[in-house]
């Protein structure tokens, strides 16, 4: 195993070049590091299994020293005003639509970050959260076995917090902040996790009463993909809504402490 002097040392360079990368694609963000084994232990079993398939032969070697880099990019918040906004009391989809566009942009720029990340480190790269399935599938649970939840990676490396809304909120950033990961095959100095910070606020709740009644409802995340396939029978292009989102850093008891891009 690689001594805490060389873990600290690959640490700091990796998190030198993300910033390099993000001062080049002219973004803020942010980026932590887990354990591997920690954020597999917390995976879905079929995300587990997915990340076994994408490690094959070394996925043993992995959960002995390995880490998984999560790197995150903030919306600009201006962006977040498009989100419900309104005109005369109506939803405006084609406004609404510039977030769409915004969240793939971000997901774009994760990916070529995270690729770029993967060449320099030996590591393998994990997409941001993929789009364009919420209406192929028939059910939510059918798109857990999709991906690898960056939410798990983020909250491990001590990027941030899981909300009530169950995104991953950040102390500058909120839960404004799209997220990519990459597989490191070594120590890396692991962050801690954080403890909730939202205490009494219910601005996510108040936005949104899918997660308001998330104990009354079967899985309020189903009811959650069921209102953006509506959503995108209004026009909204990616499988975004964004209403907790906007909430969180403009509404919520933390919002003084947020500070997006502009």
């Amino acid at each position: 195993m690689k001594s805490q002097s060389t873990a600290s040392k690959y640490s700091e360079e990796i998190r030198g070049y993300f910033f390099h990368l993000l001062e080049s694609e002219n973004e803020q963000g942010d980026i932590g590091f887990g354990s591997f084994k920690a954020v597999f232990d917390e995976l879905m079993p079929v995300q587990q299994e997915k990340l076994r398939e994408l490690t094959g032969n070394k996925f043993d070697s992995f959960m002995k020293e390995g880490s998984i880099v999560c790197i995150g990019i903030a919306y600009r918040g201006s962006v977040l005003d498009y989100i419900d906004s309104r005109q005369k009391g109506l939803p405006d989809y084609k406004l609404w639509n510039r977030y769409a566009h915004e969240y793939n942009r971000l997901n774009q720029t994760l990916n070529r970050m995270s690729k770029n990340i993967a060449d320099q480190f030996n590591g393998i790269p994990l997409t941001a959260t993929i789009g364009g399935t919420i209406d192929k599938v028939s059910d939510v649970t059918d798109y857990f076995r999709m991906v690898i939840s960056h939410r798990v990676v983020a909250e491990n490396s001590g990027i941030g917090w899981r909300g009530k809304n169950q995104l991953t909120i950040h102390e500058k950033f909120s839960c404004a902040i799209r997220f990519a990961s990459i597989i490191i095959p070594y120590p890396l100095i692991w962050g801690k996790k954080y403890a909730s910070k939202c205490g009494s606020c219910n601005a996510c709740e108040e936005a949104c009463s899918f997660i308001k009644n998330r104990e009354k409802l079967p899985d309020y995340r189903e009811n959650c993909r069921r209102y953006i396939l509506f959503l995108k029978t209004k026009g909204i292009e990616k499988d975004v809504c964004g209403k907790c989102i906007k909430a969180c850093s403009q509404d919520s008891i933390l919002k003084s402490k947020f500070i997006l891009p502009s």
